[in-house]
């Protein structure tokens, strides 16, 4: 196989016949989902269909599984959801809980407590989809502080009094967010410094529509390592997996795969590392059209 490369701007494999692949994992936001945060058409079409000729499709997304699961019941059909950057593997549409990793204790207690000192106002992640329960906060997620983060809903949020007393409960993720940056790159560096900091790794990235986040996970977890789970279950190869994304939590994910595209317009040191990009943008439908040019799937 050759790879054919126009331009700086995307990476293209070129097949010498059929491509042997059984999954497409996908990202959300900025690649499965256009700018107003939906599936297109096209990209509907073509994913329903290699659904339908057997296909495993897998959502792999920083969100909680409560805020992907609507996207994936819009497929008809079982979809794997990676959740909380790999934190949590659950299908869709049962919501059925197939894996889940938790930061220790100590180290959600390090954490919370040198980001509270710094005047940061954390988020918890816990799993507690069945109980109705996603994130644990101090305030109201209506608060400016948390600039309108899952879009001010509060159905699936509880305000309690310290989250330093939740941090043993079932914990998935604690994020930060800032307008700036900078601040979260200066938090993340401390946080880094601590000697609890090797238990988990951090990953800071830019929600549309909302601010930056700085998440702490646990170390060795990815969304790559989630679909590992989701192959080793199905007793399915990595080779076969083709994957896209637009962020820097996409990393291992595409890196990985037999074949990761970046989208087209993906962060720019994701592309530079990335095998293949993409010839259009999550608003160009790229997900269906890559799909269609390296015809990998028939239409009746």
């Amino acid at each position: 196989m050759d790879i054919i490369s126009n331009s700086h701007s995307h990476k293209f494999p070129k097949l010498d016949g059929l491509l042997p692949f059984h999954t497409i994992a996908m990202d959300l936001d900025g690649t499965l989902l256009d700018s107003r945060a939906s599936i297109s058409s096209l990209n509907h079409y073509v994913l329903q269909s290699a659904l339908d000729q057997g296909v495993g499709l897998i959502i792999a997304t920083g969100r909680r599984f409560s805020s992907a699961l609507p996207y994936a019941q819009e497929f008809r059909g079982n979809v794997t959801v990676v959740a909380n950057n790999g934190q949590v593997l659950r299908s869709s549409p049962d919501g059925e809980r197939i894996s889940e990793t938790y930061i220790s204790e100590k180290a959600t207690f390090a954490v919370l407590s040198l980001g509270k000192k710094k005047g940061h106002s954390p988020l918890l992640h816990v799993d507690r989809f069945e109980e109705g329960i996603d994130i644990l906060i101090e305030s109201p997620i209506t608060d400016e502080k948390y600039h309108n983060y899952s879009g001010g809903d509060i159905a699936r949020t509880k305000v309690v009094s310290d989250l330093l007393e939740h941090s043993s409960d079932r914990v998935l993720v604690v994020c930060y967010l800032s307008l700036i940056k900078e601040e979260l790159i200066e938090l993340e560096k401390e946080l880094l410094a601590l000697p609890e900091s090797s238990e988990y790794r951090t990953v800071i990235t830019k929600i549309p529509g909302v601010s930056y986040c700085l998440e702490v996970l646990e170390k060795g977890v990815s969304k790559w390592t989630a679909i590992q789970s989701y192959l080793k279950i199905s007793g399915l190869d990595e080779a076969g997996v083709i994957s896209f994304g637009d962020e820097l939590n996409d990393r291992e994910m595409l890196f990985s795969s037999g074949y990761g595209f970046a989208m087209k317009n993906a962060v720019q040191s994701l592309k530079e590392g990335a095998s293949y990009i993409t010839k259009y943008s999550n608003n160009e439908d790229g997900i269906a059209m890559t799909l269609l040019e390296l015809s990998l799937l028939s239409f009746r």
